[in-house]
């Protein structure tokens, strides 16, 4: 990878701006992509509010895009995290797949079962898929809530394409700015996993 990668985060409601944010403050090379132009516009403004179980963290204005402005882009990423519902998943893919970078990788931050349909679109040997452990709400234009810091923060990464999974480690690398990330070799049996647990435990709780 790229000594300094060109990043986006396609999705930056609660879970996404959450962990954006993380990298902007690391001096990461990172753009903005939300649907939500109130929230597009506060983070170009004013940047980001993360309010975190003790603390609080404050970016400073930050690079947003709304959605049409993503066929503006004239550089492509190296690296996009897709952090929207798993319903978005299609268009979503359709949507940044001219300004993904040939040897590009989009990362399914997202829980659900992803991966397959983005790969459809993107290619399998570009899609690494995710699980993602933390738990973030949004209510207000560039403020976000997280419930957990990052020592209390897990994710888990795998390629699809077994040519590519030495490269999910450079890109684990930069998910660590936001929480502990662990590269696994089966990442389908780790979303199945993920979404057992999910099943028993939130609908209850909902």
């Amino acid at each position: 990878m790229k000594p300094n990668p060109r990043i986006a985060f396609l999705g930056t409601g609660a879970q996404g701006a959450s962990i954006a944010a993380d990298f902007a403050l690391a001096g990461l090379d990172v753009t903005f992509i939300d649907q939500w132009p109130a929230h597009v516009e506060a983070m170009r403004t004013k940047g980001l509010t993360v309010n975190l179980p003790t603390r609080v963290l404050q970016t400073p204005p930050l690079k947003a895009l709304h959605l049409c402005e993503v066929a503006e882009v004239k550089q492509p990423f190296d690296v996009v995290f897709l952090v929207v519902k798993a319903y978005d998943t299609r268009w979503a893919c359709e949507l940044i797949k001219p300004v993904l970078a040939p040897d590009g990788l989009i990362v399914g931050l997202q829980n659900g079962m992803t991966h397959e349909d983005i790969a459809a679109i993107l290619g399998r040997e570009r899609t690494i898929g995710a699980v993602i452990e933390i738990a973030s709400n949004m209510w207000t234009p560039g403020v976000t809530t997280r419930q957990n810091d990052h020592d209390e923060s897990w994710f888990a990464m795998g390629a699809l394409d077994p040519a590519t999974q030495p490269r999910v480690h450079a890109v684990a690398d930069l998910l660590r700015h936001s929480g502990t990330v662990e590269v696994v070799d089966d990442i389908r049996s780790a979303k199945w996993m993920k979404l057992v647990v999910n099943a028993a435990e939130l609908i209850p709780s909902a």
